[in-house]
């Protein structure tokens, strides 16, 4: 596939937008994607959440090492599907499933980094989308532990029943037992559902369907959430959210 310079002027032929009923947004009508990138979208969103439960200092880094790492993946695999093509070594970015021994590997140190620049370089209005559901998850809703733990647990393709339930166990824990963690769970959920949502669309209709349908981002869209709801690194995105 041909390079590209995240930082440089951008075509996004895998997408178009619309205007929204919610002033100053748009709506994201994905068109086709090519079958080579199509086959990463399982293998994008999953990351080795943990499956034992410990609230030490080092497994809360942990933890939020790895939801950096897994947003910032599935953001930079967004930028490959609005700009139909990645080069080589993004490629082999994605395919780096994050977890206790990759964030480890100091061979692996720069990947974040270089995931953080697509991610980064993302038109405003599909960072926006993903900052935007994240705050939404973080309203009060009596169900937000469990839809979260849910999809990240079977996003992790994990290698047995037991395995799932165990991801998702210690997730929903880390939710309701350390709230300083909630904005980082939260924008790594978000990303992996829109990649999610993505690739369905694109897979249904070619830049909106027939019918005229609202494309993949909610009209309205949940309010953007504040600075301090958010992890410190993810403040990149919220200024790249707001354009």
């Amino acid at each position: 596939m041909s390079s590209e310079n995240p930082t440089g002027a951008r075509q996004w032929p895998g997408y178009r937008a619309k205007p929204s009923h919610d002033p100053g947004q748009s709506l994201v009508f994905p068109g086709p994607v090519p079958a080579e990138l199509r086959a990463l979208g399982q293998e994008v969103r999953a990351a080795d959440w943990p499956v034992r439960l410990a609230f030490r200092p080092s497994r809360m880094a942990l933890l939020d090492t790895l939801c950096r790492w897994q947003t910032l993946r599935a953001l930079a695999y967004v930028h490959v599907l609005a700009a139909g093509t990645a080069d080589a070594r993004l490629l082999d970015d994605l395919r780096v499933v994050p977890g206790a021994e990759t964030a480890a590997d100091p061979a692996l140190s720069e990947v974040p980094g270089r995931l953080e620049r697509y991610a980064l370089a993302l038109p405003p209005d599909l960072v926006d989308a993903v900052v935007r559901e994240a705050g939404g998850l973080l309203t009060d809703n009596r169900f937000t532990a469990s839809v979260l733990a849910a999809g990240l647990s079977a996003d992790s393709r994990p290698a047995d029943t037991d395995e799932a339930v165990s991801r998702a166990v210690v997730l929903t824990s880390y939710w309701y037992e350390t709230p300083e963690q909630r904005g980082a769970l939260a924008l790594a959920w978000s990303a992996n559902l829109f990649v999610r949502s993505w690739l369905w669309w694109s897979a249904s209709f070619t830049y909106g369907d027939p019918a005229g349908g609202i494309g993949i981002t909610a009209d309205p869209r949940p309010a953007r959430p504040a600075a301090s709801a958010l992890p410190a690194w993810a403040i990149g995105l919220l200024e790249r959210a707001s354009g």
